[in-house]
This record gives C-alpha cells, sequence and structure tokens, in this order.
C-alpha cells in the first residue's frame, strides 16, 4: 500500500505539471498581448495548437510505450516537457510561442499517459476512482495554488516569470521521479503478440471511451481558454481579481472532483455524470448564452468543478477497460483524444469569436451553444460503455 501510495502521487505530479504547463497560458492571455504582438484571440490558437501537438505525440508514442519501464518513459517525458517550456520564454512573436508549445506539447502527451498508465498498474479497479481522483484533482490544484501564483509572478515581472518557475518545477520533479519512483515492468511480462495501432482502434468499447472524451474536451475548451478574457473584457471583472476567482474555483473543484471520484466507486459513473452534466449545462446556459445571473465566481466554479466531477468517472470507467499490456498504449490515445479535442475546441471557438469595436469578444454565445450540445453526448457514450461485458482487468484478474 505505501508503495501505491508514492506510485499514485508521483503521478498526480506528473499529471500536475503538465496542467500548468497547458493552463497557464490560457490567464495570462491579456497579459502576453501586451508584450507580443499578439490579440486575445489569438490564444485560442496557441492553446489549440498545443494540445494538437499533445494529440499528435500521443497516437504517435501509443505503440510504443508500453514496450518500457514505466520509470523510463516518465523521466523522458518530463524532461522534454521541462525544457520546451523554458524555451517558451525565449519566444519574441506569435509564430515562435506556437513553436515552443507545440514543442511542449509534443512531451506532454506521453506525459499524461504514462501517469495514468502508472496509476492503473498500481491500483485495482475497486479503489481505481479514488486514485484517478487524486491524480485528475491536479487540475484544480492547478488552479487552486499553481496559477494564483503565476499571476502574482507576473505581476510582480513578465509574463515570462511563471514560465521559468514550471521550467524549474518540471527538473526538481525529474529528480523526485529517478531518486524516489520504482522500476515499473510488470506489464513487460504479458506473452503478447505486438500491439497495433489498429488492435487498439478495432475495439467498440475503446472507440466510444475516445467518443466519450473527444466531445467533452472539446465542449470545455471551447469556453476555457476564453474565460479570463470574457470576465474582464465583456463583463468587468477586474484583473487584481483573477487570482482570486482561480483560487475560489480551484478549492471548490478539488472538492468536487474527490466526490466525483468517491461517487463513481460507490454509485457507479452513470448517476455520477449524469448529476454533474446537469448542473454543468445549467451554468453554460447561465454563463456564457445571456447576461449572467448568477454571480462570476459561482458561474467559474460550477463550470470548473462540474468538468472534472463529470471527467472523474469517464475515465475512471476507462480505465477499466484495457489489458495491463495494452494500458500506457490505450491510456496514450486516450489522451491523444483528449488533448485533440481541446484543440479542436479552442480553436473552433478562436473561429467563432472575434474582437469588436470596444475590445469586446463577440460570439461568445454560440461557443456556449456549441459546449453545451457536445457536453450531452458524454453520459450517452458512458451508458454504451457500460452495457454488461467483462473488462479487460476483470478478465486479467480471473486469469492472473
Amino acid at each position: 500500500m505505501k508503495q501505491e501510495n508514492r506510485i499514485i502521487w508521483v503521478a498526480a505530479m506528473i499529471q500536475l505539471l503538465n496542467v500548468i504547463d497547458f493552463m497557464m497560458v490560457m490567464p495570462l492571455g491579456p497579459d502576453i498581448s501586451k508584450d507580443l504582438p499578439v490579440t486575445n484571440p489569438d490564444i485560442g490558437l496557441i492553446c489549440g495548437c498545443y494540445t494538437l501537438a499533445v494529440g499528435f505525440s500521443g497516437l504517435a508514442c501509443a505503440k510504443f510505450l508500453d514496450r518500457f519501464d514505466r520509470k523510463n518513459v516518465a523521466v523522458v517525458t518530463v524532461f522534454g516537457l521541462a525544457f520546451a517550456t523554458l524555451c517558451a520564454t525565449f519566444c519574441w512573436n506569435l509564430s515562435s510561442l506556437i513553436g515552443a508549445r507545440i514543442l511542449a506539447g509534443l512531451f506532454g502527451g506521453p506525459a499524461a499517459a504514462i501517469a495514468f498508465s502508472m496509476v492503473c498498474d498500481a491500483v485495482p479497479p475497486e479503489r481505481r476512482g479514488k486514485a484517478m481522483a487524486i491524480v485528475m484533482g491536479t487540475f484544480s490544484v492547478s488552479a487552486i495554488a499553481a496559477i494564483p501564483f503565476g499571476l502574482e509572478l507576473a505581476e510582480w515581472g513578465t509574463w515570462k516569470t511563471p514560465f521559468y518557475a514550471i521550467s524549474i518545477l518540471g527538473f526538481i520533479l525529474l529528480f523526485l521521479i529517478a531518486r524516489y519512483t520504482p522500476s515499473m515492468k510488470e506489464h513487460l511480462q504479458a506473452k503478447t503478440t505486438e500491439l497495433s495501432l489498429g488492435q487498439l482502434l478495432s475495439n467498440k468499447k475503446y472507440l466510444l471511451a475516445f467518443f466519450m472524451m473527444i466531445t467533452a474536451m472539446i465542449s470545455s475548451y471551447a469556453i476555457i481558454p476564453n474565460i479570463s478574457a470574457y470576465f474582464q473584457i465583456n463583463l468587468g471583472y477586474p484583473r487584481s481579481s483573477l487570482g482570486f476567482l482561480y483560487l475560489v474555483g480551484g478549492v471548490f473543484s478539488l472538492i468536487l472532483i474527490q466526490i466525483g471520484g468517491r461517487a463513481s466507486d460507490k454509485i457507479g459513473p452513470i448517476p455520477t455524470n449524469i448529476i454533474g452534466t446537469v448542473l454543468l449545462l445549467i451554468f453554460l446556459y447561465d454563463g456564457f448564452m445571456r447576461s449572467p445571473s448568477s454571480p462570476l465566481l459561482v458561474i467559474f466554479i460550477m463550470f470548473m468543478g462540474m468538468v472534472c466531477f463529470r471527467n472523474v468517472s469517464a475515465t475512471t470507467e476507462a480505465s477499466k477497460l484495457p489489458a495491463p499490456h495494452e494500458r500506457a498504449g490505450f491510456m496514450s490515445l486516450y489522451s491523444s483524444v483528449q488533448h485533440i479535442g481541446n484543440g479542436i475546441g479552442a480553436l473552433v471557438a478562436s473561429v467563432i469569436l472575434s474582437t469588436g469595436p470596444t475590445g469586446k469578444l463577440v460570439g461568445m454565445k454560440w461557443v456556449g451553444l456549441l459546449a453545451i450540445i457536445l457536453a450531452i453526448f458524454q453520459p450517452l457514450a458512458l451508458i454504451a460503455i457500460r452495457q454488461p461485458s467483462p473488462t479487460n482487468d476483470e478478465l486479467f484478474q480471473k486469469t492472473g
């Protein structure tokens, strides 16, 4: 149990680095645009290119990740992510910043896949909801601590200062992985034929899991990269309170994702996901399709919290599908479609949105409508995945 907990927390730190690296660009959009020839709608383009790079690298690596010790993969990917983040501090225009973010994304894909694969290897299915909630809770932790701290660093220095901090954190984590993480080679003992991408993509339930995640991510990331600019420019939310917004939103999101993980273990992923979806739709409509009737803090909390609440139930169920020798490959593809969805959502929103004569974002209600329609697909796909049939985890336990 002690080693299991150590692996869970190492995986959580890898994912935390990955999430901070991605999320930091979004609230810094207005700051970046003051220093570089970049507009606020360009932030969606930058985020979209990053996530598409994550998706591409995950697809490219899916066939190979299960051939190596999980620890070695973690070392390589964390080093690459830290180095690529440092490269962003040398950018001088939109093209160079996109290039640096693409480089980071190429390492971010396999980093996310290996983090979840480590948890799947170490934690049995009956406890995996709680473990997944810890790893996925890094999204909220980044909002609680990292992003507010990064925003303060940017005010104290420049928009580059948070990227220096993220890079330093990555190199510290690299040392911790090399020094304290056990070797994880058990999946290499499985006597099986070489895994192919076609095998992964021919499984109907795998495809449902990928569809479930890509639609949810398009829905979420059509909104997320634009929240900072929309709240500040369109709704008058003060820049000085932005760190507080992410802090409070992150605290509640962390609580909600832990509740979601435990609820998935206790009452099942489908009821958990349906509850989260209904609440998400309510606050998407109130916050982004009309003049908000709820306080912006409440809208932010419920939007971010329900995104996390839903996704932990979906990811927990998806993680039970692959056998051990397929886990890294499956999770790499799963991470890929997740980030491809992020990229598509951000890019589609950047096409829909424009800057009006007064500097406000125009077209947010259409982005909100798109998010609502696509959010509905996740519980439907989850219901289809949960149709009775033994998962590979269960088959492996019976035979192993």
